[in-house]
């Protein structure tokens, strides 16, 4: 299908739906917020539903107020934003039976074209990319909330544009986006330079189980159940602490894992070499070449011993 496509079933409805994954990143949020301002602003009913605790991090950005956890509602038009596949809505899968139309909008070279419609371009550095076009193609002018919402979005998911996902066409619209009246300076501090003392505290956790392989190529991190307890965090509180394993020179492959009730949560993330999403597809997990993740049940010991000989594997090739 075409971009036009969904602009045209976007026009045809009075009632859309939005939804993402659970363990909601910037761009699955910058990209729903936007959205719903731009449908507020051609006079739809709109719903935000994602099944999970929103990030606390990202709650300077506009509307993420509106975004609910999911409630029974029907809609003529269900738009998914950056999912890779159905199991990943969590609860917020029922609704891929209650729109007539359903559009899985993504670029996630893992993604299971699940939809009734699906537009997936890989190329693209964020799903907000995407959606930044769709609003072109709609007529929509931008404002300083939807303009800040992508822009969140696209600065996060690109690892502040250093992410070899990033192209001249990702600066154009951030630059397009900055004119529009994003709000450049807050996002970057928000994101990058500011850190509660909790998640201070939990990050000194992983970082105290840091550990090397492969003579220095691979780094190894744990989050224990008692890490959440003791240090006042939970799940929301994981982003970007899979990078400070990625980040420590010499590295090629970063793996964090999470120990939650009979499994364990995985984060991947490679340099050049590794691709990460072959790796996590290997346990029904994916995502993108250098970000990728998955679940592996059992205790996190098991998980530590499969998912590193996988890696291992890898760099072997």
């Amino acid at each position: 299908m075409i971009l036009i496509d969904v602009v045209n079933e976007i026009k045809k409805a009075e009632s859309v739906i939005l939804l993402t994954h659970v363990a909601p990143d910037g761009d699955a949020i910058g990209s729903v917020t936007g959205m719903y301002k731009v449908l507020k602003k051609l006079g739809k009913d709109v719903s935000a539903f994602i099944d999970d605790q929103l990030p606390e991090m990202y709650s300077f950005v506009p509307n993420v107020d509106k975004i609910s956890r999911p409630f029974d509602k029907k809609a003529d038009l269900v738009l998914i934003f950056d999912c890779a596949d159905e199991e990943r809505l969590g609860s917020s899968k029922e609704f891929l039976d209650k729109g007539p139309i359903t559009v899985n909008i993504d670029h996630h070279i893992s993604n299971t074209l699940y939809a009734k419609l699906n537009y997936v371009d890989t190329n693209a550095a964020a799903t907000a990319e995407i959606v930044y076009q769709l609003v072109k193609l709609l007529g929509i002018d931008f404002d300083e909330e939807i303009a800040t919402s992508f822009y969140t979005a696209i600065l996060t998911d690109t690892g502040g544009f250093t992410y070899e996902s990033t192209t001249s066409m990702t600066h154009h619209i951030a630059g397009d986006l900055i004119n529009n009246g994003a709000r450049f300076r807050e996002v970057a501090e928000k994101v990058f330079n500011s850190l509660k003392f909790n998640k201070a505290k939990l990050l000194g956790k992983a970082l105290n189980s840091l550990t090397l392989y492969k003579d220095g190529l691979v780094s190894y991190m744990e989050i224990l159940k008692k890490d959440f307890e003791e240090t006042g965090t939970d799940l929301s509180h994981l982003e970007n602490i899979v990078s400070y394993g990625r980040n420590i020179e010499g590295v090629e492959v970063a793996v964090l894992l999470v120990e939650k009730e009979g499994e364990v949560k995985v984060s991947l993330r490679s340099k050049e070499r590794v691709d990460v999403n072959k790796i996590a597809s290997t346990f029904g997990g994916g995502g993108h070449v250098r970000a990728s993740g998955c679940t592996i049940e059992g205790t996190i010991e098991e998980a530590k011993e499969k998912i590193l000989k996988e890696v291992f594997k890898e760099l072997e090739k």
